[in-house]
């Protein structure tokens, strides 16, 4: 899954959000590598009852020591 990195900072999935001028695009390979492979990028599980609702509700990545306290983010095994 690809994701937009906005001019204000914000981490966005390309999916769910279209882009902006400005807007610095990670294909879906690079995604990967910083979320599964180094553990850099999070987001919640796709549906929650924790958090903000869930990643399918907002679409939004953060950066692992970047996370704010009302987000429950995905544990990876």
């Amino acid at each position: 899954m690809a994701v937009r990195i906005r001019t204000d900072g914000r981490v966005l999935c390309a999916a769910m959000h279209p882009e902006l001028p400005g807007d610095t695009y990670i294909n879906d390979g690079l995604h990967y590598t910083l979320s599964v492979v180094y553990g850099v990028l999070v987001s919640e599980p796709m549906i929650s009852d924790l958090g903000r609702g869930g990643h399918a509700k907002h679409g939004e990545w953060w950066w692992r020591d970047d996370v704010p306290e009302d987000v429950a983010i995905e544990r990876r095994g």
